[in-house]
């Protein structure tokens, strides 16, 4: 039993029990980030954690954060570190975004009696790489949410002014290419958030320590993620929904161009017949 217990305490190790603060920037670095390839390439950083999430020590009490969703979270880095830790993973990232237009920022305060959250601060007892890694998460998960969050609403406002330039029948200034490039476009943005969903799993850590899961829980009401979420799907449904109406309006206009086409060529025998009875 006393074995155990020691265990348990070593499992835990605490990194922080005094009181600390924690800067924390979360930023969206690509849509994907190869953890694999940089734990290979990457190697003059202690690593805390190599598991789906990576957590890499860049200094004393300044630590990064990975996730394979593209997103990156600095612990108490100063700017000119961050910067350079940036342009050295950059090449494991997909479509890296050097702008780094989405972000978010939190403080973490160890040494406290309690653990809560509020108003854009977590208070710890005491910090672990647990602990580090589930904050990291969900943050990284509202920036990346954000992404997608403009990326769809940038997509649901070109879609209706396309529908309310088909509502007033002004087709002659809309091609089949545009529309067809539109419904491409849709479908991309569809395609990535879908097969990204998987970024609101939670850590495995947490179905094996009840504050971990409990932290996690405050942190996912805090950033709102659940509604957001839901906004997120909502949206995505009405292009799909859209999609088809498009879809079948180049359908319609594909059969009504092909009915006037076998028209004409109707007409155009019918001319020609009678001018032959004519002349004979």
């Amino acid at each position: 039993m006393k074995k155990q217990v020691i265990q348990q305490i070593n499992m835990v190790s605490p990194l922080h029990k005094k009181q600390k603060i924690f800067s924390l920037f979360s930023v969206y670095l690509g849509e994907a980030i190869d953890l694999k390839k940089i734990q290979e390439k990457i190697k003059k950083y202690p690593y805390l954690s190599r598991e789906a999430i990576l957590i890499l020590k860049l200094a004393v009490n300044k630590y990064v954060v990975l996730t394979k969703f593209g997103v990156a979270t600095f612990w108490n880095v100063p700017q000119r570190i961050k910067e350079e830790f940036i342009k050295e993973i950059s090449p494991f990232v997909v479509n890296f975004d050097s702008k780094n237009l989405y972000f978010d920022t939190l403080k973490v305060m160890t040494g406290k009696e309690l653990e809560y959250v509020k108003f854009g601060k977590v208070y710890l007892i005491d910090c672990d790489k647990e602990k580090i890694q589930v904050i990291s998460l969900v943050i990284s998960q509202s920036v990346a949410l954000e992404r997608y969050e403009k990326e769809i609403e940038k997509r649901v406002a070109e879609l209706e002014k396309l529908i309310s330039i088909l509502r007033l029948g002004r087709l002659k200034g809309i091609t089949e290419k545009d529309i067809l490039r539109e419904i491409a476009d849709i479908l991309v943005v569809r395609q990535s958030t879908i097969s990204n969903l998987s970024l609101f799993d939670k850590p495995e850590t947490t179905w094996e320590r009840i504050e971990l899961e409990k932290l996690y829980n405050k942190l996912f009401y805090e950033f709102d993620l659940s509604d957001r979420f839901d906004i997120l799907n909502e949206k995505i449904k009405f292009l799909a929904d859209h999609n088809r109406f498009l879809l079948n309006l180049i359908s319609t206009q594909r059969e009504y161009l092909l009915e006037i086409i076998v028209i004409v060529l109707i007409f155009i025998e019918i001319v020609i017949f009678i001018g032959e009875i004519i002349l004979k």
